[in-house]
C-alpha cells in the first residue's frame, strides 16, 4: 500500500511534534519516571558544579573572564591550602549562584572550552529574572536541545522505516534511564555529542534523495559539526562521537551500493576532515588556557598530558584494570534505573538488551527477504551499520581506559553513541515486520 506525499508529511509532522513533547518532558522533569527520582535532580553534581561555577563567574566578572573556562568559585580564606578545591566546594556552587553570593576566587577546569556555558552566560545577561529562575531556564534550554536532537533522529527513522518502528524507537529512547540522566545535565550537554552524527545522517539522507550536494560540501558539514561538538562540550566521549560520525557514511554506502574503492577514498577523506576539526578546535582551548597561564606551551602540554592520563597512563592505578574486567563491568550495567528496578537483584543488564537486539536483527534479516529491493537495502544497511557501530562504545572503553575504569557510574552512556540507538531501530523494525507478517498492521512503505 502506497500513500501520498502530503499524507506522509502530515503524519510526519504530527509524529515529530509528539516526539519532541514526550522527550522534552522526560529530559526536563523526568516526567515519565525513566530515572530514579532521588538521583535525577542531583545527577553527577560533582561535574555540573563546573557549569554553574562558570555561569556564576560570568555574572560576576564577565563572559570571557578567566579565558571563559569552566570552574568553581571559592573563598580562598576558607578553603585549606593545597586542598582539592573542586572537591571542597562543588556542593556550594549551586546555592552560591542562586543566592547571588559568589566568592572572589575561581579555579579553572582546563579540559573543556565550555561553549554551552558561554552561551548560557550570554543569555543570562539579558534575562531579568532571579538566578534561581535563570538556572531552571538553562535546564529548560538544555532539555529543548536534547529533545530536538533525538526528534531529528526519530524523523529519520519515520521517513525510512515507518510509523511503528518510529514509535517503538521513541518509547525505547524515552524509557532509557541513562539518556534521561544525561539529557538533563548542564555539564554533559548530551545534545552536543550527537551533533556530528545527526548532521551526517540528515545531510546524507537529503543527498541520497536529491543528489544536490557535492562531496566537498558534505565534508564541510562534517567539519563544522565536529568542530561545533568540540566547542560546546569539548572532548567528552570524543572517540565515540567520531566513530558515530562515520556510521551514516557506512549506512548510505550500503544503501547506494557504492563501489569499494570510491567508498574507502571518501571514508578516509571524511576521517581526516573530522580529525582536522578536532585539531582546529584545540587551538581555541589552547588560547583559553594561555589566557589564564600566559603560555601557549602550557595549553599544548595540558592537552597531551590530559590525553595520556585518560588513556594509557601507567601512573594511575586504574591503568592496571584488565580490559576484560572493564568490558564485563559495562556489559553488566543496569539499563533501566527505575525505582522498581533500582536494586541489583532486578538489574536488566546491557548484555540482555544487546541479546534482544541480536534476536530482532535475525528477525529483520529473515522477514526482509520478501521485501522490495530498496527496502532490502535499507534493512541490510541498518543491520550492518548497527554491527559496525559497536566499535563506537568499545573505542571509549579501550582507548580511554583510565576514564572508563574511573567512571563506572557514568560511562554507560557511550552504549547509546550510536549503537543502542540503531539497536532500538532494529527492535522497532523487527516488531513492525512481525506485525505485518501476522496481518495485524499493514506497513505504509515510503518509496525511494
Amino acid at each position: 500500500m502506497f500513500v501520498t506525499k502530503t499524507s506522509i508529511l502530515t503524519k510526519q509532522n504530527v509524529f515529530l511534534a509528539i516526539c519532541f513533547s514526550v522527550l522534552f518532558l522526560g529530559f526536563y522533569s523526568n516526567f515519565w519516571g525513566s530515572a530514579r527520582k532521588e538521583a535525577f535532580g542531583g545527577f553527577d553534581e560533582y561535574s555540573e558544579c563546573l557549569a554553574i561555577g562558570r555561569i556564576a563567574r560570568s555574572e560576576k566578572e564577565g563572559v570571557f573572564s578567566h579565558g571563559a573556562l569552566p570552574g568553581v568559585n571559592y573563598d580562598a580564606s576558607v578553603v585549606p591550602a593545597n586542598a582539592d578545591i573542586w572537591f571542597e566546594v562543588y556542593l556550594e556552587q549551586r546555592p552560591d549562584y542562586v543566592t547571588d553570593n559568589i566568592p572572589d576566587s575561581y579555579d579553572v577546569y582546563k579540559s573543556q572550552t565550555g561553549g554551552q556555558f558561554i552561551l548560557y552566560s550570554i543569555i543570562q545577561q539579558v534575562l531579568p529574572f532571579s538566578n534561581g529562575l535563570k538556572l531552571q531556564m538553562f535546564h529548560c534550554i538544555n532539555a529543548i536541545l536534547s529533545a530536538l536532537c533525538f526528534t531529528l533522529l526519530l524523523g529519520w527513522v519515520f521517513r525510512n522505516f515507518g510509523f511503528i518502528t518510529g514509535i517503538i524507537t521513541l518509547v525505547l529512547i524515552t524509557m532509557s534511564s541513562w539518556l534521561t540522566f544525561f539529557g538533563n545535565s548542564l555539564w554533559w550537554g548530551l545534545w552536543a555529542s550527537y551533533i556530528p552524527f545527526i548532521t551526517m545522517l540528515l545531510v546524507l539522507e537529503y543527498n541520497h534523495r536529491t543528489k544536490k550536494l557535492s562531496s566537498k560540501k558534505i565534508l564541510l558539514y562534517l567539519f563544522l559539526s565536529v568542530f561545533a561538538k568540540c566547542v560546546f562540550n569539548g572532548y567528552e566521549f570524543i572517540s565515540t562521537a567520531l566513530v558515530s560520525t562515520m556510521c551514516p557514511i557506512i549506512f548510505y554506502a550500503f544503501v547506494e551500493k557504492q563501489k569499494i574503492r570510491p567508498f574507502i577514498s571518501y571514508f578516509m577523506k571524511a576521517s581526516l576532515t573530522a580529525i582536522i576539526a578536532v585539531l582546529a578546535q584545540m587551538t581555541i582551548l589552547i588560547t583559553q588556557i594561555r589566557a589564564v597561564t600566559g603560555s601557549f606551551y602550557a595549553g599544548v602540554d595540558y592537552i597531551i598530558t590530559s590525553y595520556t592520563r585518560r588513556s594509557f597512563s601507567a601512573d594511575d592505578h586504574f591503568a592496571h584494570y584488565p580490559y576484560s574486567f572493564i568490558l564485563k563491568k559495562y556489559m553488566k550495567g543496569n539499563v533501566f534505573q527505575w525505582d522498581f528496578l533500582a536494586r541489583d537483584s532486578h538489574a536488566f543488564y546491557f548484555a540482555y538488551l544487546i541479546l534482544i537486539i541480536a534476536v530482532l536483527g535475525a528477525v529483520v534479516y529473515y522477514l526482509n527477504r520478501n521485501s522490495d529491493q530498496f527496502r532490502k537495502r535499507l534493512n541490510w544497511a541498518l543491520l550492518v551499520t548497527t554491527l559496525i557501530s559497536l566499535i563506537a562504545p568499545l573505542s571509549w572503553f579501550i582507548v580511554f581506559k583510565q576514564h572508563s575504569a574511573n567512571h563506572f557510574h557514568l560511562d554507560y552512556i557511550v552504549w547509546y553513541m550510536p549503537f543502542l540507538l540503531f539497536g532500538f531501530v532494529i527492535i522497532g523494525e523487527g516488531i513492525s515486520l512481525l506485525l505485518n507478517k501476522l496481518g495485524i498492521y499493514k506497513r505504509n512503505l515510503i518509496t525511494e
